[in-house]
């Protein structure tokens, strides 16, 4: 077997079919992407790339997969695999509806794997099986090894999670059928130890402003090219940062040479999840990119310079889905952990929608007091309607009791389960709707204040 040295995992051992896949065109690019985007303008060591987390989620998933008895060497090569249709700087330039799991699933299908048929691979990142629920579900290799490497490299003490208790933990169990991962009771102080590294990191270092002001800037110069025909967006599952760093500094993108001089725009105002109402957060939550570029313009036009509008996605939280096993009973983690509750409420206060302007113009726009007005009336001006089915559904229903009684007459209303868990996941975080727990099931109810705006 060859041996390669992680800065986090130490020796990583892999086969001679392995080395075969990471010598692949696909794996050796992201040798060449940053795991952090931009941060390493906030946090000059975080050069990492994309390459050493692929091996360090396939050597936790094998880890895992030893733990709970699954396909090892299925969990190996999927897990090496799971990050090639990344873009440059990773997640930073997930824009027009670029999404890196369907490149890379393409990529995978023309891959020659050996031991490996492209659709067993494919099966397990589309989580079909127990090996796909390692690499990525509610408590995963992803996510862990994400956390350890980028606080490393960061230099921040925020993501130390104790990975080895935290696999002693792990454990399997049968719902519905279907083999699921779950933790030991005994295992709750370390899930809890990983939620708390995952809040702080994002608090610290993913939402660092200057890091969101950086993405920002560099997403606007990619989309910058793709409108003007310069650069097709299937171009970006092709490039390297190093090849699309070339080509904008060759278009003489100005917010590229802003970049390189780290001339970052600076913050003109904030709004944060309590300053706006349900309501207001599921416009912001809903709108497209066209239609951010649409309000861009409008207030280009008002004050003269660029106005960047920068919307936090909504955080998925999958960690707090994790269930808790017992010899009574299997219960998710929000039902017995105080912490996880109160962390989750954290999380969600942590969204915002900023905008951001030129340092040489930020005096000018913070001093006037008619821009804030100005931009308070333009994103009062979204002509935006609330259109949900499952609101359409608690409207009639009123309240429903369960979430698998939700889901039964959401699919007889055509909604898929991923179209259900995930409109529902925004709507209660939004808090249109509301979801309570009676100590048996969730109770699911529409928040008073959507009666007034819902169209």
């Amino acid at each position: 077997m060859k041996v390669i040295r992680d800065s986090i995992h130490k020796d990583i051992y892999l086969e001679d079919y392995e080395l075969e896949v990471i010598d692949s065109s696909e794996i050796q690019r992201l040798r060449n992407i940053k795991q952090t985007g931009l941060t390493y303008l906030v946090y000059p060591s975080a050069n990492h790339t994309r390459f050493e987390h692929s091996l360090g989620t396939m050597f936790i998933s094998s880890k895992i997969a030893e733990k709970i008895n699954a396909d090892k060497k299925l969990a190996r090569i999927s897990a090496l695999l799971h990050d090639i249709g990344h873009p440059p700087f990773s997640h930073t330039l997930e824009i027009f509806g670029y999404d890196h799991e369907y490149f890379g699933k393409r990529k995978i299908k023309k891959m020659d794997l050996v031991n490996f048929s492209s659709s067993e691979v494919i099966k397990t990142l589309n989580k079909k099986n127990l090996e796909g629920k390692i690499i990525s579900g509610d408590v995963d290799a992803d996510r862990m090894d994400y956390l350890l490497r980028d606080s490393y490299h960061t230099g921040t003490a925020y993501g130390m999670i104790d990975l080895p208790r935290i696999l002693r933990g792990l454990t399997t169990f049968k719902s519905f059928n279907k083999v699921k991962i779950g933790v030991l009771k005994k295992g709750i102080q370390a899930i809890e130890s990983l939620l708390v590294a995952r809040h702080q990191m994002y608090s610290a270092v993913y939402m660092h402003p200057t890091v969101r002001i950086a993405d920002t800037m560099m997403k606007r110069a990619v989309m910058k090219e793709i409108l003007e025909k310069n650069l097709n967006v299937e171009d970006l599952s092709l490039m390297d940062d190093i090849s699309l760093v070339s080509f904008l500094r060759m278009s003489e993108n100005y917010l590229m040479e802003k970049i390189d001089r780290r001339d970052l725009y600076k913050n003109l105002i904030t709004y944060g999840y309590s300053d706006l109402t349900p309501v207001e957060r599921w416009i912001f939550a809903n709108l497209d990119e066209n239609q951010v570029l649409q309000l861009e313009e409008k207030f280009y036009n008002h004050f003269g310079c660029d106005v960047f509008l920068d919307i936090c996605s909504i955080p998925k939280m999958e960690e707090h889905n994790v269930y808790i096993v017992s010899k009574e009973e299997i219960r998710r983690l929000d039902e017995v952990s105080p912490i996880a509750r109160s962390l989750k409420m954290a999380e969600i206060q942590l969204w915002n929608i900023a905008l951001y302007a030129p340092r040489e113009n930020i005096k000018h726009l913070k001093e006037n007091d008619d821009v804030k007005k100005k931009i308070h009336k333009i994103l009062k001006e979204i002509d935006f309607e609330i259109k949900s089915k499952l609101v359409d559904i608690l409207r009639e229903y009123k309240s429903i009791i369960g979430k698998g009684k939700f889901l039964e007459i959401a699919r007889e209303r055509g909604i898929s389960p991923k179209e259900f868990y995930e409109e529902l996941h925004k709507l209660i975080f939004c808090g249109l709707i509301k979801e309570r727990f009676n100590g048996r099931k969730y109770i699911y109810s529409l928040s008073n204040s959507i009666n007034s705006h819902y169209l």
